[in-house]
């Protein structure tokens, strides 16, 4: 190992991010660790883990801190994590942050070990959607706070992109004070001379990433999800599900291929096992599974029924909408919208596919998705039931606006 090739990596990595003025603060508050305790900050490939690392180590050095940042799947890396942290303890070392942390095996051990072994270090690591705890292999129930980090939410896209400070709101406020809500966002809309409407729809093509700063066409940055898609199958999934193998990959990605081009889909399984060739259907439902976790795809079960056993999807989404225009050049606008409001509406709970309506939150609330003439006439019978309309500005005859989740973190 080379400690102060690494240190030099890391110095120039958070000091490159000094250049970036974006910073999403709503997440970066929350990674500041516990006394002998870790942070765990996990998401999907692209969303920006590596650099609100960075941007939070740059905030610390700032403070007047030392600092470390390093991906647990460097090269260079050639002595364990608990060593290499050891080396920076005794450096004066106060805040380290490990990358990449599914790719390093027996991760939590390593973890558990330098928590336990240097109790003034600040830790915080970083991994896939896919990334859970052992608890039979190294226990770090108490001893950790995880952090679930989305994609870009359409309120931080225009904060990015226009320089706005739009405020976010829950799900019960929205609900309960929709026009005041709406009014107040509109009018700041209108100061800017933006038009919400067209901004809402541009999100849904090409904001969930903060990734599509790097590309300079569409069709570049539509690529670069299907590269992240695949990256995600042939590494990711297979670093933390020890049962994927070669095989398993070309599957996974026959079965998504399958699913993307039918999304909403509604699976038949043995119908689905047979057209791939795949012998036993709790491998197939196993395989949604493991998407379904590594956020390429949302599966919704029945309402009352659990997934703990790999039971069949009621209905399977892409996990957001711009996956959806990467496998498809011109998706359903139904589509677009049941796919938005199912990654809003999944950070906030258990979100099932209900008998009546599009979908159900935490067994409690009914939402029903649609075009701007959308009403409530379907599901008119079910209290705590709500209509999800598409190109309106405000609360419109029953209709809350679709863009509005946007706004939930």
């Amino acid at each position: 190992m080379s400690y102060q090739r690494l240190m030099e990596i890391s110095t120039d990595l958070i000091a490159e991010v000094n250049n970036y003025t974006y910073v999403r603060s709503g997440l970066l508050q929350y990674l500041n660790p516990p006394n002998k305790n870790v942070v765990i900050l996990k998401g999907a490939r692209g969303i920006g883990k590596s650099t609100l690392i960075q941007q939070y180590l740059l905030k610390k050095q700032i403070e007047g801190h030392k600092v470390f940042y390093v991906s647990a799947d460097s090269t260079l890396l050639t002595v364990s994590l608990a060593e290499l942290a050891h080396e920076y303890y005794k450096r004066s070392g106060v805040y380290l942050a490990i990358d990449e942390i599914h790719k390093y095996t027996n991760w939590q051990a390593e973890v558990k070990t330098i928590l336990d072994s240097f109790p003034h270090l600040h830790l915080v690591v970083s991994g896939s959607s896919s990334l859970n705890l052992d608890y039979a292999s190294a226990d770090l129930s108490r001893r950790h706070v995880m952090l679930h980090a989305q994609g870009l939410s359409f309120r931080e896209y225009v904060n990015k992109n226009y320089n706005l400070s739009l405020e976010l709101h829950s799900l019960t406020e929205i609900i309960d004070s929709c026009e005041e809500i709406t009014r107040n966002i509109v009018k700041i809309f209108n100061k800017e001379k933006l038009d919400l409407i067209e901004l809402f729809h541009l999100y849904l093509k090409e904001g969930y990433f903060i990734s599509k700063d790097n590309y300079s066409a569409a069709s570049l940055y539509y690529q670069s999800l299907i590269n992240s898609i695949n990256s995600t199958i042939d590494s990711d999934l297979p670093s933390v599900h020890n049962d994927i193998d070669n095989i398993s990959k070309h599957n996974i990605k026959a079965l998504l291929k399958h699913i993307a081009d039918k999304c909403p889909f509604t699976p038949n399984i043995s119908e689905l096992s047979k057209n791939l060739g795949i012998a036993n259907d709790n491998v197939l439902k196993k395989y949604l599974y493991y998407l379904n976790e590594s956020e390429v795809l949302i599966n919704l079960y029945s309402m009352n029924k659990s997934h703990k056993d790999f039971q069949k999807p009621q209905k399977i989404l892409l996990n957001n909408t711009n996956f959806a225009y990467a496998f498809s050049t011109n998706p359903a606008i139904g589509t677009i919208r049941e796919t938005f409001v199912a990654n809003c509406l999944s950070l906030k709970g258990k979100l099932t596919a209900p008998a009546m309506g599009d979908f159900c939150l935490n067994d409690r609330l009914i939402f029903e998705v649609g075009g701007k003439s959308k009403n409530k006439r379907q599901i008119k019978s079910i209290s705590n039931s709500y209509v999800l309309a598409d190109n309106i500005l405000s609360f419109t005859d029953g209709s809350l606006p679709l863009w509005l989740l946007g706004f939930l973190w």
